[in-house]
């Protein structure tokens, strides 16, 4: 479960930039709802859409998850990570602040 191992990265690092945008895949609203309350999670999340508004095929590409991107500044896809294990969080942080200092 990533998402609650990044809220910590996201309150150390939001100050300098780093925005974070989780979507819910599922399309279930209550369950997302329940879970960012419940993991007490603060940054943005979106509902994914169907058809031509669907974000997580059609839109992002993503076939498997947790998928996660680092998007710089002018919105290029710097790197993308393909599941999520304990421990890479803090090879994630380090580039999310790698990024933030350009």
């Amino acid at each position: 479960m990533e998402l609650p191992r990044v809220e910590p990265i996201y309150q150390r690092l939001r100050d300098k930039g780093l925005q974070v945008i989780a979507v819910e895949a599922r399309r279930d609203t209550d369950r997302a709802k329940k879970f960012i309350a419940d993991k007490k999670l603060s940054f943005a999340f979106l509902e994914n859409g169907t058809g031509d508004a669907e974000v997580v095929r059609r839109l992002l590409g993503v076939g498997g998850f947790p998928t996660s991107f680092l998007i710089d500044r002018q919105g290029r896809v710097m790197r993308s990570h393909l599941g999520f294990e304990a421990g890479d969080e803090a090879k994630l942080e380090k580039e999310i602040t790698e990024l933030l200092s350009r």
